[in-house]
């Protein structure tokens, strides 16, 4: 080891006593986000005054560093968020000085027949290192610049259920695990391009929902792309209804609305508000992939305002998603009563103010998984990762034949029937 050392002081000490001495002429992380916010005109001409974006405190934590800044007038917070994309890229620059640190990071390299090409791959990693930043305000300006991105995948672990709840986890981050609860947030709109993380999350829903609650939850699954994404669902005990079309959907949907109208009622002329008050278990999902084909559909659309509407009283909750987030995709009748919003990359600012009601989902890095998740505050998460292998082995025990389903469906006993119960 000593004479590694010795070796590498030999070859880099050079170089980094250079860049030692030239360390004035570089720019930290703070300089440069100075000198971005001048660039990409952030600051304000008040007659011969300029006014700058401020800083005024920054400290070091154990993920990276926060500055925040007070904010000139003239300039909003959305003002900053429009230039994310340009603070990450400045920060994410590759760096042409080689530092102590980076020659530190030597001494984990192996000493073998390959160590030059280790070298190479230790300075080309350190030097070439994206940095992902997290803005947000409370009265000034807060950039939280990470010394390490977020995980491309996080996957699914049974730690991860909670049983017994209508929780469901939706994603990580930096600052934890993020949980859907249902029955706070009845409805969720998913969004997000081909391949984004969409029908992965789904999956992943369903499965916790029966793992979680397999006496009390059900389930009608409408898959307008043919079927493939909830294919390997159709024979699990907890799916009442599947559909693949917008005719299937409509009988499907019509069956819902009188369900939930009636039980509704019940709940209501009990003097109850919904269902968790009238200490009802039984929740019914309405999941729907590619909802967007149901746009045009009058008498489909319709009916998902009322359960909507009505649903979070009946505990009938829908999950809507599409890959086509419009104006007419996602109607403000159905973005109104849905304010939880689940959003992966976009192709443009329109479409994620379609979803997220602000741009920021066309700035998502590529990486499946990665997402936006809204409720009342936006949080960036990498949402988990379930395979079909592990969706397999874990519903098995629920999926029931064809001729047992026919078999269960022969009783005329309504699904999710009402039975108010005691507190």
């Amino acid at each position: 080891m000593m004479i590694f050392e010795i070796i590498s002081t030999g070859i880099f000490g050079g170089i980094a006593f250079k860049a030692f001495l030239k360390k004035g002429s570089l720019l930290n992380d703070s300089g440069k986000i100075q000198r971005i916010f001048s660039l990409s005109g952030l600051n304000v001409k008040d007659g011969k005054e300029t006014l700058t974006t401020q800083l005024k405190k920054k400290k070091e934590y154990e993920w990276g560093m926060e500055y925040r800044y007070k904010i000139p007038y003239g300039r909003s917070f959305e003002d900053y968020v429009k230039k994310q994309h340009v603070l990450e890229s400045g920060l994410s620059n590759p760096r042409q000085k080689i530092t102590v640190e980076d020659l530190k990071a030597l001494k984990d390299v192996p000493l073998d027949a390959e160590i030059i090409d280790n070298v190479k791959s230790v300075f080309t990693k350190r030097m070439t290192h994206k940095k992902e930043i997290e803005l947000s305000f409370d009265g000034m300006l807060i950039i939280r610049v990470y010394n390490e991105p977020l995980p491309t995948t996080i996957n699914w672990k049974e730690a991860y259920l909670k049983k017994n709840t209508w929780s469901v986890l939706i994603g990580s981050n930096r600052n934890g695990d993020f949980y859907h609860d249902f029955d706070k947030r009845k409805h969720l709109i998913i969004a997000g391009a081909t391949g984004g993380g969409k029908s992965v999350i789904m999956k992943a829903i369903i499965t916790a929902l029966t793992l979680s609650k397999p006496n009390d939850v059900t389930f009608s699954l409408i898959d307008l792309k043919g079927g493939p994404a909830f294919a390997r669902f159709r024979n699990l005990k907890q799916v009442i209804n599947f559909g693949v079309d917008n005719k299937e959907a409509l009988d499907i949907l019509k069956d819902i609305q009188q369900k939930m109208n009636e039980e509704y009622k019940k709940i209501v002329d009990n003097g109850y508000e919904d269902v968790s008050e009238a200490g009802i278990r039984k929740r019914h999902f309405i999941v729907i992939d590619e909802a967007a084909d149901l746009a045009d559909d009058k008498a489909c659309m319709a009916i998902l305002t009322d359960i909507v509407r009505k649903g979070r009283g009946a505990g009938y909750y829908l999950i809507y998603a599409t890959q086509y987030p419009t104006a007419q995709a996602v109607p403000s009748q159905i973005k109104r009563n849905i304010p939880a919003r689940l959003c992966f990359v976009l192709d443009s600012s329109i479409a994620s103010t379609t979803v997220l009601d602000g741009s920021g989902a066309e700035r998502l890095p590529e990486i499946p998984g990665r997402g936006i998740y809204k409720e009342v505050k936006q949080t960036i998460l990498q949402t988990p990762y379930m395979s079909n292998d592990l969706i397999k082995e874990l519903i098995q025990p629920y999926i029931i034949t064809k001729e047992e389903k026919l078999e269960n469906a022969q009783p005329k006993a309504r699904t999710n029937t009402v039975t108010i119960e005691a507190i």
